[in-house]
């Protein structure tokens, strides 16, 4: 009795035994395409009175000048390597009225009698001091003779808040943001401006000689009274 049942379970297992062999998977597949679009972004917001002003009503304010500290402040959110620069949108100042008959006086006036600085130094490695403009100190802005008005595609004579002319990792900012990186990504803008008396700006004089000399001449000395206008255009681009 004892052969007989152990044969009987030697046949069922190898029954179970060929069944597991035999056994097939079924199994299904779908497909789902992910895509991904990675699009640069550029930000810049500035925060200014819409019109920042210059009342020379006092000998003591032709002579010393005025300074307009913290009057517009700029902040770049970027997902790109940027540059930020400034312009003026037309090479001379624009005479809205005329104070008197402006006998041996000048109206156009270059932009270049407005000075900027800017608190956050650029500290793009691959400046040259003395060679790649910037607004670390006061500093003229700069039409360079009308080829530096506005446009979009800078130059070696742009002026530069952030990076420089050139494409590279060290020629331009990286991506960030104000909240992030608040030292490299906010800017405070000062200008200035200092007619002296007579009013040909001094300033002008040391910064840029040619259009001091070309603009104030033997006929025309001085600036004519009056009440002008000049419209600065700040670009944040990717860097180019």
């Amino acid at each position: 009795m004892k052969k007989r049942i152990l044969l009987a379970a030697a046949v069922a297992a190898s029954f179970f035994t060929f069944s597991e062999s035999k056994a097939q998977t079924l199994n299904d597949q779908e497909y789902v395409a992910v895509t991904m679009d990675l699009q640069g972004i550029l930000e810049l917001d500035m925060t200014t009175n819409s019109q920042v002003d210059f009342v020379f009503n006092s000998i003591q304010k032709y002579q010393v000048g005025i300074t307009n500290y913290n009057a517009t402040r700029l902040e770049v959110n970027s997902t790109v390597p940027w540059d930020l620069y400034a312009q003026p949108l037309t090479q001379y100042w624009t005479q809205q009225v005329q104070y008197g008959d402006g006998t041996n006086a000048q109206a156009q006036l270059p932009s270049e009698i407005l000075q900027l600085q800017v608190i956050q130094p650029n500290s793009a490695a691959g400046k040259t001091a003395g060679t790649d403009l910037d607004f670390n100190t006061f500093i003229g802005l700069s039409s360079n003779g009308g080829a530096n008005v506005a446009s979009l595609t800078p130059s070696v004579n742009t002026q530069y808040l952030a990076g420089m002319f050139g494409q590279g990792t060290n020629m331009s900012y990286a991506p960030g943001t104000a909240t992030q990186s608040p030292l490299l990504n906010k800017f405070l803008v000062h200008y200035r401006i200092k007619p002296g008396i007579p009013a040909n700006f001094p300033d002008l004089t040391s910064q840029y000689p040619s259009v001091s000399t070309a603009t104030f001449t033997e006929t025309a000395p001085y600036a004519a009274p009056g009440f002008y206008d000049l419209q600065i255009v700040y670009t944040l681009t990717e860097d180019l």
